[in-house]
């Protein structure tokens, strides 16, 4: 039922919109014929004028040329030229307000004025005397002294004036003083249209308005009430009371929305109860799995450290064997040609430098899938001074950049004499590692031009590799911290904005997996030195306990 009326509220809407555009629609198609008659009428007017006065000018002319006065055939072609042309727009403005007036006749049941068609047989009579005009001023001649000038003026004034035996003068004239009274009148027309589709426009806003308003109190009475009880109700069950009920009788849409609606409380109400004695329920599964939870965030959280570390080792990890190959590579292509020796020695060593990379690559992928930050050792007997000699050639290539030398010194021994081998059980890639990043740290914080030692001492039951620099050197307080991952020192810092800060800490497991140790002492502006203790194998101790008793 309700639903009825607002159709129909809307119908009657839609049908008062369609009348005021049809009526808008109307009223400016006149205004717009009124408008079009107006132009027309004064571009007519205009025309008139023009083409009059251009041809007296042609008749100033034709007389100065009778006379023998300075009188150019440009001139005249132009002003014919002009004739033609205001003739030419005249009659098209004259047929188009004569099929203006024709519809204005059909439309409004009024007949066409007779000066309408008058001017558009005008405009074809201005062809004929143009022509006429034309062909006479083209034999035009001047005059001699003594000659009758009378008669020969009258004859070029009927060719002027005349046309199909008809006095054109009178009727332009005629034409021009008919358009002079035309044009106010058109204006006029004009503006009665403009305020009758004001006036209509206007009324059809009134009643539009009048109707809208009688309509929307209408529908705001019907409407009223039982929205009120629907916004009761809604505020009821949003503050929780699900026992509201909405009165029923009204026999129309808004009784069956009550009837969803208390349908809907009821349900409401059900789906609490069972919602109720479910959090209890679950409150009582909750507080039994939040202690088992809380073990397997804590779980989770050390799994989530320990690969965050895990990710830091690989980046560090590869940067020193990248970094390594990379100077070995400028080294070898600076300058000028080298011999073909010194190339196949920096090949070599690139070659070790992508070995011990791919090393790397393979075992942190394998540390990464077993979820552990041990490092797989593969240890063999190895002579500890070659590989030093090896690793401070490629430390040689990281200070080359910077102007920082890295020195090869032998140590002191047991009766002062050195051993030619220093035989250990290591895993050679895994130790020189350690190494390279021991020296990579005395290079990078070394200061242009210093120098980097690397050196030992053998003593009966193992070796210690002394790493020695002239560098920024760490302060006192920052000492114990130097081996923790992700720890890097404010002059480190300051001095250089790169670095992770876990390079040591590997360091310090490589060593350890080879039953090692690694101490760190250090002086600030005066460098820092690195002690890595190994242990020997009982042939190397064999050794010095023979040079010992010799």
């Amino acid at each position: 039922m309700f639903r009825t009326r607002l159709s129909l509220a809307f119908a009657a809407l839609v049908a008062l919109v369609f009348v005021q555009a049809g009526f808008v629609y109307w009223g400016a198609n006149r205004v717009n014929d009124y408008a079009q008659h107006s132009r027309l009428a004064s571009d007519i007017l205009s025309e008139l004028l023009e083409l009059s006065a251009n041809k007296q000018r042609l008749r100033v002319w034709a007389s100065q040329r009778l006379m023998n006065a300075e009188a150019s055939v440009e001139v005249r072609d132009q002003l014919v030229t002009r004739i033609q042309s205001s003739a030419g727009k005249l009659k098209g403005l004259a047929r188009r307000d004569h099929a203006l007036w024709i519809e204005f006749s059909a439309r409004e049941d009024t007949p066409i004025p007779p000066d309408v068609p008058k001017l558009v047989a005008v405009t074809d009579l201005l062809d004929q005397n143009i022509t006429a005009v034309q062909s006479r001023l083209m034999r035009l001649t001047p005059m001699d002294h003594g000659a009758e000038f009378a008669a020969v003026w009258h004859e070029l004034n009927e060719v002027f004036d005349m046309a199909g035996g008809r006095d054109l003068r009178e009727l332009v004239n005629g034409a021009i003083e008919r358009q002079r009274v035309v044009v106010p009148e058109a204006r006029a027309a004009t503006e009665r249209g403009l305020d009758a589709l004001r006036r209509q426009a206007i009324g059809m806003a009134v009643t539009m308005l009048a109707v809208a308003a009688a309509l929307a109190l209408h529908l705001n009475r019907r409407l009223k009430q039982p929205l009120d009880r629907l916004l009761i109700g809604t505020q009821a069950l949003q503050a929780g009371e699900l026992g509201h009920r909405m009165a029923i009788g009204s026999r129309d849409e808004f009784e069956r929305v009550a009837e969803s609606f208390n349908q809907m409380a009821a349900e409401l109400q059900q789906h609490r109860k069972a919602a109720d004695e479910a959090r209890h329920r679950l409150e009582a599964a909750v507080q039994d799995r939040t202690a088992e939870l809380r073990v397997a965030h804590d779980a989770l959280q050390r799994v989530d450290q320990r690969r965050r570390q895990l990710f830091a080792d690989l980046g560090h990890e590869l940067r020193t064997p990248a970094t390594a190959i990379r100077g070995e590579a400028e080294i070898a292509l600076r300058g000028q040609d080298k011999p073909v020796e010194e190339y196949k020695q920096s090949l070599a060593r690139i070659v070790g430098g992508v070995g011990q990379l791919t090393g790397v690559i393979d075992d942190l992928m394998l540390i990464a899938r077993a979820e552990v930050d041990q490092l797989v050792m593969q240890p063999h007997e190895l002579d500890l001074l070659v590989l030093l000699g090896e690793v401070a050639e490629q430390a040689e290539a990281l200070g080359q950049p910077q102007g920082v030398r890295v020195l090869l010194e032998p140590g002191a021994a047991p009766q002062g004499r050195l051993p030619t081998e220093l035989p250990v059980h290591a895993d050679a890639e895994r130790l020189r590692r350690a190494v390279m990043i021991v020296l990579d740290n005395a290079v990078r914080y070394s200061r242009p031009g210093g120098a980097v030692r690397l050196g030992w001492q053998v003593s009966p039951r193992e070796v210690m590799l002394l790493v020695s620099d002239e560098g920024i050197g760490i302060d006192a307080d920052e000492l114990p911290l130097v081996f923790e991952r992700f720890t890097r020192g404010r002059r480190a810092r300051a001095y250089r904005a790169d670095g992770t800060g876990i390079g040591l800490s590997i360091a310090q497991t490589i060593i350890a997996a080879h039953q090692g140790s690694i101490h760190i002492d250090s002086r600030v502006d005066h460098g820092t030195q690195v002690r890595m203790v190994l242990p020997l194998l009982p042939r190397a101790l064999q050794a010095l306990s023979e040079g010992l008793s010799a």
